[in-house]
């Protein structure tokens, strides 16, 4: 089975733990936020509950939920050599993501981070393919 390589990389992108990404192979992400669908109803699938009846025909997508989000912003801040930069984005660690993300923006490193987690995730995604038996396809 093939599986988009973007589509699973979202899936570690959304900031909270309650949004389950499932996948229609070759035709879309669905996607479900405290038993709500968001996204491309098909094939007459409106609810978690039609996805658990057909959970044959849908791949749940994998979470690295916001301990693992945090720790991508921990490795990407260890590439930074400046340590009043270093200790910056250290600080907007701590006090949550909006504030890594300005702090980002004020340093002029969002480019660069975008591109190292995209890396991560890229990588992630490659492995948990792999561990499930699934071909990726979209790989630039």
């Amino acid at each position: 089975m093939k599986i988009r390589l973007d589509d699973v990389m979202q899936s570690f992108s959304f900031p909270f733990e309650a949004v389950y990404y499932y996948y229609i192979p070759l035709e879309t992400v669905l996607m479900f936020v405290d038993g709500m669908i968001y996204g491309k109803a098909v094939h007459g699938i409106s609810s978690i509950e039609d996805v658990n009846k057909n959970a044959k025909d849908f791949i749940k997508l994998p979470q690295i939920g916001n301990e693992g989000r945090r720790r991508v912003m921990v490795s990407f801040m260890n590439t930074i050599e400046n340590e009043e930069v270093h200790a910056k984005l250290g600080q907007a660690i701590e006090d949550g993501m909006m504030y890594f993300d300005s702090a980002l923006r004020e340093e002029k490193l969002l480019l660069p981070w975008y591109n190292y987690r995209d890396e991560i995730y890229k990588e992630l995604a490659v492995r948990w393919s792999k561990e499930n038996g699934l071909e990726l396809f979209g790989q630039d």
